[in-house]
């Protein structure tokens, strides 16, 4: 009867016990230092591939305008908000803030009983999105949440609006498509501040005229 034989194999050893021992311990070294390397190159790819899919979410608005008056084009007062995505990735909004006079107010129709003690009856020409949340900006895009723009017979409260829109201050909070997070607030000029996640302040606002 024929036996198979096994063999083997070991690592081969000089017969010198401390170099037995170097080698032994370069080769536990060289296998950390491959591990490092491994997890370290996952890691940058990580950042390169959030880098590349970054959004930049800026908080715009334009007080002027024109409008043409028979062959004449004639400047014009104007209230426009949005938001502009100057990154490399899109931008997921996930809510807006606005404030008038230190109050965040939650739609156009308290922002108009505040400022002006107007109603939205006498918000002529106004051009409002209505939602804003979850809203989707891709890079070097923009998305309009409201504008009121003069016109030959202009209204009352357009021009009180106007004139306060300095009193106004907003904020909106947005991730990117992997999650990652940003806030920004149109009182501070640094950029926009990296948080785990977008949780909802008390009051949002939503740009539009909500029915009664």
């Amino acid at each position: 009867m024929e036996h198979e034989s096994h063999h083997h194999h070991h690592p081969h050893k000089t017969g010198v016990r401390w170099l037995d021992l170097g080698l032994g311990l370069a080769a536990g070294i060289v296998s950390l230092v491959s591990l490092w390397l491994g997890l370290h190159s996952a890691h940058s790819m990580e950042k390169l591939v959030a880098s590349n899919s970054y959004p930049y979410v800026e908080l715009m608005r334009s007080t002027s305008t024109e409008y043409r008056d028979g062959d004449v084009m004639k400047p014009a007062r104007r209230v426009r908000y949005m938001l502009e995505n100057n990154g490399v990735g899109p931008a997921r909004i996930e809510w807006v803030q606005f404030n008038f006079d230190g109050k965040p107010v939650g739609n156009l129709t308290e922002l108009l009983q505040k400022c002006c003690s107007a109603e939205p009856e006498e918000a002529r020409n106004l051009d409002a999105r209505g939602g804003i949340a979850g809203s989707l900006i891709r890079p070097g895009a923009m998305v309009q949440m409201f504008d009121w723009s003069e016109t030959a017979t202009p209204s009352p409260a357009l021009l009180a609006l106007h004139k306060q829109m300095d009193k106004i201050s907003w904020s909106t909070c947005y991730c990117s498509v992997f999650d990652d997070c940003y806030v920004t607030n149109s009182d501070d000029d640094t950029k926009p501040r990296a948080i785990e996640q977008c949780t909802l302040p008390a009051k949002t606002f939503r740009p539009d005229f909500p029915r009664s």
